[in-house]
Formats: C-alpha cells, sequence, structure tokens
C-alpha cells in the first residue's frame, strides 16, 4: 500500500513536469510574446491632397495637415472614409486682428487633446491683409518673419473655433499628458512657443535654438524634449522652471523624437544621417542607433512600445524597427515622399501619409 502511494505521489509529479514543460515550449512561448508588428496595406485614400502629416486621435478620427498646396485639414474615420474638409480660411476676428476680410493658412502639424475633444493644428504661414513677409525653410530669429497661428479645431463641430498666436513658422506641436499645456516648435523664432490651454493664449517662448521641430513630453507633465536641428542638439526643458539643458544629439539634424511608454527612452530621427538614435531620457547617453532608409522624417510608436514606424522621405519607404533588438524587420515601399505617420487605436493600425497626395492604412500582421 505504502509503495503504491509512493508510485502515484511520483506519477503525479511526473506528469505536472510535462505540463510545465508543454507550458514553456519555445513555439508556444514565442506565440505568447511576440506581437504582430509587420505592416499589411489595406486601403489608399486621399484625393486632391497634399499630406505634410496624420494624426489619429483617441476615438479613431483622423486628420491629414495640407500646407498650402492643397490648404486645410481633412478628417477621416478610422476606415478611412472621408468625413469633411476643414478650410484653413478664417475670420481676422478669430485671429484676434482688428483687419477687414479673412486669412487663410497653410495646416502642417497637428495634435489631440488627450482626450479627443481638440485638434491643435500649426500653420506654416498666414495669408491675408497685414501678413507682408512670411517665412520660409531657410531662415534666422533675427529675420523678422511674420508670426503665424495654431488652430483649435473642435472636434465634435469639426471646425475651427478659435486662435492663437506664436512664433514665425510654427512647425510641430505637443499637448501634456495632464492636458494643460501646448508646446509648439517656431522654426524661424529658435523657440518653442507655451500655450496655456485653458485661456489658449501663449504664456512664454523659450529660446532652444536654430530651427526647432519635434517634440516629446514625459508622462508625468514635467519635462519636454525638443529635436534642435540646426544645432544637432536635444534640449530637455524643465517645464516647471522652463530652463533649458542642452545634449548633443546622437547624430547631426535631429527631426523628429518620441519617448518609450514607461518614459525611460527617447528615439530620435536624423534626417541627413538616415539613423534612429535610441537614447537615456534622463542623461542623454546613446544606447543603440538603426539606419533606416534615407532621410528618416516622422515616427509612431505602437502603445505597447514593441515597434517604431519610420517613415523614409527620400528612400520612399517605412521601416519597421523592432524596438527590443532595434533592428528594421520590414522595409514597405510607399508613394513618393512619405513624410507623415501615426498609429491608429482603434483599429489598430498604422496610417501613413505621402507628399504625393496618398493615406495609406496597414494593418499590423
Amino acid at each position: 500500500m505504502v509503495r503504491s502511494r509512493r508510485n502515484a505521489r511520483q506519477l503525479i509529479r511526473f506528469c505536472l513536469f510535462l505540463s510545465c514543460l508543454a507550458i514553456v515550449t519555445p513555439s508556444t512561448a514565442a506565440q505568447a510574446t511576440t506581437p504582430a508588428i509587420k505592416l499589411k496595406l489595406v486601403r489608399k485614400v486621399g484625393e486632391g491632397i497634399s499630406p505634410k502629416s496624420v494624426v489619429a486621435s483617441p476615438q479613431g478620427v483622423v486628420i491629414a495637415q495640407n500646407m498650402m498646396y492643397t490648404h486645410g485639414v481633412t478628417a477621416y474615420d478610422s476606415e478611412g472614409s472621408l468625413l469633411i474638409r476643414i478650410s484653413d480660411a478664417v475670420p481676422m476676428s478669430i485671429l484676434g486682428l482688428k483687419r477687414s476680410g479673412g486669412a487663410t493658412g497653410s495646416p502642417v502639424e497637428a495634435a489631440f487633446s488627450p482626450d479627443g475633444s481638440f485638434a491643435y493644428v500649426s500653420n506654416y504661414q498666414m495669408y491675408g491683409a497685414g501678413f507682408n513677409k512670411p517665412g520660409f525653410d531657410k531662415c534666422i530669429a533675427a529675420d523678422g518673419y511674420d508670426a503665424s497661428y495654431v488652430y483649435k479645431i473642435d472636434m465634435a463641430k469639426l471646425r475651427v473655433v478659435a486662435a492663437v498666436r506664436v512664433g514665425a513658422v510654427p512647425k510641430f506641436l505637443a499637448v501634456s499628458p495632464d492636458g494643460k499645456t501646448l508646446l509648439v516648435s517656431n522654426w524661424c523664432s529658435s523657440t518653442v512657443s507655451v500655450v496655456d490651454l485653458a485661456t489658449f493664449t501663449e504664456q512664454r517662448q523659450v529660446l532652444v535654438g536654430r530651427y526647432p521641430r519635434g517634440i516629446a513630453i514625459s508622462n508625468d507633465s514635467s519635462v519636454a524634449y525638443i529635436a534642435v536641428m540646426g544645432g544637432g542638439r536635444i534640449a530637455r526643458v524643465n517645464m516647471t522652471k522652463w530652463k533649458v539643458k542642452q545634449w548633443r544629439s546622437p547624430n547631426s539634424t535631429p527631426r523628429h523624437i518620441l519617448l518609450s511608454p514607461d518614459g525611460s527612452k527617447l528615439y530620435v530621427s536624423h534626417n541627413i544621417a538616415s539613423v534612429v538614435a535610441e537614447v537615456n531620457a534622463s542623461n542623454g547617453r546613446v544606447l543603440r542607433r538603426v539606419t533606416t532608409g534615407n532621410a528618416p522624417r516622422t515616427m509612431a510608436m505602437s502603445p505597447d512600445g514593441a515597434a517604431l514606424y519610420v517613415v523614409n522621405y527620400d528612400s520612399n519607404t517605412v521601416s519597421v524597427v523592432d524596438a527590443m533588438s532595434m533592428k528594421v524587420v520590414q522595409t514597405v515601399k510607399t508613394p513618393t515622399h512619405p513624410i507623415g505617420v501615426t498609429f491608429e487605436p482603434t483599429k489598430n493600425r498604422v496610417w501613413v501619409a505621402s507628399y504625393h497626395g496618398t493615406l495609406l492604412l496597414y494593418d499590423r500582421v
């Protein structure tokens, strides 16, 4: 009897051991832990547009900013169906100006409020009475180019409801996670505008260096990171005291900048070097680099932090970078000059904007 009980216990232990082996079988573990990050094209949309950027709201509304070439913002649902074309023509009163007539803008980039209720859109230049010296890509702050404006779009009404004056040639924008502050990089002013979203007024401009562009803000809304293309620097800005600390960028011409979901790492695209670098967010130390295509510009990161999607402007490709290994695992051909990319959360899709006049929708597989 004792021997039978002992044998039974040994048999149970052996079965449990086999079960554990089945659970940790490498192929099973890989299936459980490896997310789908590669891309499969599902749809092309866009007619009569020239998208400089594309951005998705938490609710799945996607907007493309069409510069001065086709003017205005085009809004789409999560499946790519056009909802509306929002004109960039506004009365002078929205700009806070006492002038007759109206003005038009040139939408370049956008950012959503955390709840998706509003979109904030930068205008490269303004056109109309009193705007006599619009800025250009080659400029310095001393040139004295016209200040431009950021539009506030009510996403329920799908129209421009307000505007705030910022610096010359505003480009990238970012909203703090707490929803209180909008930061705008002013290309020709060498500054970042700080906009209070409760009053929608500019509170100050922070000098960061020539040709500021990409912006990322920490999860606790205390620190902003700015890609300063002209100086080959990353500016770390304390958002309480508005003090600036400069780090040398891993390569020249840093353009776009992202934070990992946990806030510990920065990802920086470098337009001329064709490199994306992973950087320690606390001290600026370079961790790893990966070469993508020619002229990597905008990037998007999946919410789980597993993948980076990088548009390569001069290669006409999108690179899929595995964030764990920092290696390119897929290269996807696109129409001419892909320039914008966003992650649309409701369908788990990646959208890519091409200057060619196309928006591309990709499933992750």
